[in-house]
């Protein structure tokens, strides 16, 4: 397994809190604890599922996930690779008009979200 964290450029560090690459070769599930700021991901490799109420579901290989209260389950293919960016808690506010709490508790494809986000110019 692979968990590389990589913080940001100072140009970035308001936004940006930092960046994972992650790898595993093996077919695991586990457990994701609230955040305070939003997280996009995306799978270079492999798929990922998220799972609630013994129901998995496959994720877009792209996707962007709200604020939290509560703990998330995902399940990862063999072979999967991961990049992931995690906001500082206003982060993401800096480059949509829309409302961040819009995305609380959702997990969301980028293809769904960034049609209907207005972009900061």
């Amino acid at each position: 397994m692979k968990f590389e964290k990589h913080f940001p450029t100072d140009r970035l560090k308001d936004y940006v809190k930092y960046y994972v690459v992650s790898e595993n070769e093996h077919e695991t599930e586990y457990k994701v604890l609230p955040t305070s700021g939003l997280v996009i991901g995306f799978q270079y490799k492999g798929q990922l599922s998220s799972i609630k109420d013994d129901s998995t579901n496959p994720l877009a290989s792209a996707g962007i996930t709200g604020i939290t209260d509560r703990y998330k389950i995902f399940k990862n293919s063999a072979s999967i690779g991961s990049i992931l960016v995690y906001f500082t808690e206003t982060g993401f506010s800096h480059f949509a008009t829309n409302p961040s709490y819009e995305l609380f508790n959702v997990s969301l494809s980028l293809d769904s979200i960034l049609k209907n986000i207005k972009w900061k110019k």
